[in-house]
């Protein structure tokens, strides 16, 4: 099978190209940038680094491809510019040379994420036909991708996934987390408690090469994530229990959170460095539910769960841990 992976050295894409490359798919990888590309590099995988927006060489590059796996976006940003670019532009464009160069092709799955359709408002989980209604850039420059990859399924047999939080090796947001929770600190934000859909990196992967092998997947759309909703409470104690650790559990107010977002930010702006945890990230921090249905999922393809919270946070810090992140 010939593979193209957009994004594959991106934290999810590098696992989904391991996973290929195990059962021995020939995999070419389109990447902006040279983070996890040795290991790319190290598994036979032909890496072209280029941008979306700034034109590939296309008609070799897609030439007999089976099934295309478009990873590739801006989860980071110093401006709502770039999320546009990255998640809604270069998805536009990317359909196009698809649709002009990829005639046999078997299936494009465009990767998206819960953030496009927006938060749970009313603590009910969120499925595949709840109307859009995201709260920060990133959420409407994916939101605007995905409605990019719909206009195509008359002209290509595409599928959408979006998954919730993901987890495990190599991902720099929980490990950040799992640092806080070393040093006996877990901040929780708000005084009410919130729900979070998390998966662990194998899981997804296993979903989004069931969704997209699988006949009924041709034009869908399916939510992948945990089979029940965790709060952050629960994720801490998973954490602390993977090492040993009881940490002092901080509430901090959203007023407070605002705050921060906003210094950070402003720093960002005036250094010109890429800060994470900027307003658009408060906007989704501060919302009561993350949670989606994997139920279509489950129903269509057969997808379930199978690493648990505390089996997913013992694997990824002891991963942390072997590769000197801790």
């Amino acid at each position: 099978m010939k593979v193209l992976v957009t994004g594959g050295t991106g934290f999810i894409g590098s696992h989904l190209i391991e996973r290929l490359r195990q059962r021995g798919d020939e995999v070419r990888c389109v990447a902006k940038d040279r983070l996890n590309a040795a290991l790319l590099e190290a598994l036979n995988v032909e890496v072209v680094f280029g941008d979306l927006n700034n034109g590939v060489g296309w008609e070799s590059i897609l030439d007999g491809v089976d099934y295309i796996y478009h990873l590739a976006g801006v989860t980071r940003s110093r401006s709502s510019k770039e999320y546009y670019e990255g998640n809604f532009l270069a998805t536009k464009r990317f359909i196009d040379v698809c649709t002009a160069n990829c005639g046999g092709l078997q299936r494009f799955v465009y990767v998206s994420s819960l953030a496009a359709v927006g938060p749970s408002l009313d603590s009910k989980l969120v499925k595949e036909e709840t109307p859009y209604h995201p709260v920060s850039h990133y959420g409407k420059s994916k939101m605007l991708g995905e409605l990019e990859v719909l206009k195509a399924r008359d002209r290509l047999p595409i599928t959408i996934i979006r998954p919730s939080a993901v987890y495990g090796p190599r991902e720099r947001d929980m490990y950040e987390y799992i640092r806080l929770i070393m040093r006996g600190i877990q901040p929780l934000i708000g005084f009410r408690r919130k729900l979070i859909s998390l998966i662990h990196s194998d899981d997804v992967v296993e979903g989004i090469l069931v969704a997209a092998e699988h006949p009924r997947g041709i034009g869908e759309t399916y939510f992948l994530g945990s089979e029940q909703s965790y709060t952050m409470e629960d994720i801490g104690r998973a954490i602390a229990h993977a090492i040993h650790n009881r940490p002092i559990k901080i509430r901090v107010p959203h007023i407070l959170v605002y705050a921060v977002g906003a210094i950070a930010e402003t720093v960002g702006k005036l250094t010109g460095k890429q800060i994470f945890f900027n307003l658009q990230k408060v906007r989704e921090s501060v919302q009561p539910a993350w949670i989606c249905s994997v139920e279509k999922a489950r129903v269509h393809l057969g997808f379930r769960q199978r690493v648990s919270l505390d089996e997913g946070m013992l694997k990824t810090y002891l991963w942390y841990r072997k590769n000197g992140w801790l």
